[in-house]
């Protein structure tokens, strides 16, 4: 989500690894059918959360563990009474033949909560009536198709999670890459300005080298500071813009919220080349301020 296009390596392999569940209900004829996968718990956690099962016959689901009980696995339907099954790899059909699920559990219900989980389940199980004619069904929820992808796999591991940062603006810019990546540190306030050398315990000047000001940040340092405001002036009339007085950078607390709110003002086929020229001004107050210290 940093905007890089790394991938996290660890959620990766786990998007791989569902691959082995998901041919196992889809591909009978692999060599290593029948064989213990090699998937952990949280595999198999994600991939029974990305998974809706229809039951046909129930000889391929697996009774507790997959999705199958109005979208959900019985092992999380009834956690306590999981606990106390011995055998928890039996299929739906196994399990429902003679009500062999039922015997399972004889004697060893003791506590209120066993007893109401048992009847809810119960209840559920009721309604469901085998088709030895159908074979069982998944569906992968994360698709249109209902079919597994391992992008979709990957994806689906940062749900709820955001980008702080509108980072097309900086990777699709008219500029140079080692400029961009400077400005994609510098929206996260990460560039070595003075009070980040400060949390650091590191040698730094008190106020701003190009006005004497205030102590240096990345958004004074870039935007608010007097000189880079006469930069910014000099280079919008170049230019023919005046989207630096529609938007003044004082009215915002971050330099991302300042560029985004800009960035809406500028013609859209002239984006790229506005966001370019930013990054240029930003990364050349970077190198003026540089030049004055060292």
């Amino acid at each position: 989500m940093g905007g890089l296009g790394v991938l996290d390596l660890d959620r990766f392999g786990r998007a791989l690894r569902l691959r082995w569940l998901w041919q196992e209900w889809t591909l009978d004829d692999k060599p290593w059918a029948g064989s213990e996968v090699p998937c952990n718990a949280s595999d198999r956690f994600l991939f029974n959360a990305s998974t809706n099962v229809s039951v046909g016959n129930g000889k391929k689901t697996k009774f507790w563990h997959h999705s199958w009980l109005d979208g959900e696995a019985p092992k999380f339907l009834a956690p306590h009474l999981f606990e106390l099954v011995t055998r928890k790899n039996k299929t739906v059909e196994q399990e429902l033949r003679n009500n062999s699920w039922i015997r399972a559990l004889h004697n060893k219900i003791t506590t209120a909560t066993h007893i109401e989980e048992f009847v809810s389940l119960w209840i559920r199980v009721q309604q469901v009536h085998l088709q030895p004619d159908i074979e069982d069904q998944i569906k992968w929820k994360w698709t249109a198709d209902g079919q597994y992808t391992t992008q979709s796999a990957y994806r689906a591991q940062f749900i709820g999670s955001y980008n702080r940062h509108h980072t097309k603006l900086i990777w699709r810019a008219h500029a140079e890459n080692k400029c961009k990546l400077f400005a994609w540190i510098l929206i996260q306030n990460k560039i070595l300005t003075s009070d980040n050398l400060a949390l650091r315990g590191w040698p730094h000047q008190n106020s701003c080298v190009l006005c004497n000001g205030p102590m240096e940040t990345g958004m004074h340092l870039c935007l608010t500071c007097p000189f880079a405001q006469v930069v910014w002036s000099q280079v919008s009339l170049w230019e023919g813009l005046n989207t630096f007085q529609q938007a003044l950078p004082t009215s915002f607390d971050s330099i991302n919220d300042w560029w985004e709110a800009v960035n809406k003002l500028v013609p859209k086929e002239s984006r790229r080349s506005f966001n370019g020229m930013a990054i240029y001004i930003m990364w050349n107050v970077w190198k003026e301020r540089n030049r004055r210290i060292f």
